[in-house]
């Protein structure tokens, strides 16, 4: 069975995303900085129980190696939400 990595896996476009990995017998882990504002009480109550969750920034390299550790494969879908934000921290998380 593949390990996968959902990065922003806690997300909307993330979460389905997750959903159709384990239904496909993927075994899961999600990386997710759980934004504030984006998610004010935590991990969703809708990501499959099955699901490996790592709350972390993938700005951050422990927290990359951490989340890395016996993974066969990134789905890259982590993104910085905000209206106004800094051009660098833009950057840094979306590409």
């Amino acid at each position: 069975m593949q390990h996968i990595l959902v990065t922003g896996g806690a997300g909307f476009i993330g979460s389905h995303t997750v959903d159709h990995l384990v239904a496909k017998g993927y075994k899961v882990r999600v990386l997710d900085a759980l934004q504030e504002r984006v998610h004010p009480h935590g991990w969703p109550v809708y990501l499959p129980d099955s699901v490996e969750k790592i709350q972390g920034d993938v700005r951050n390299r422990e927290d990359w190696l951490n989340a890395l550790d016996g993974i066969d494969g990134v789905i890259h879908l982590a993104a910085y939400q905000d209206y106004m934000p800094d051009f660098s921290t833009f950057h840094h998380v979306n590409t």
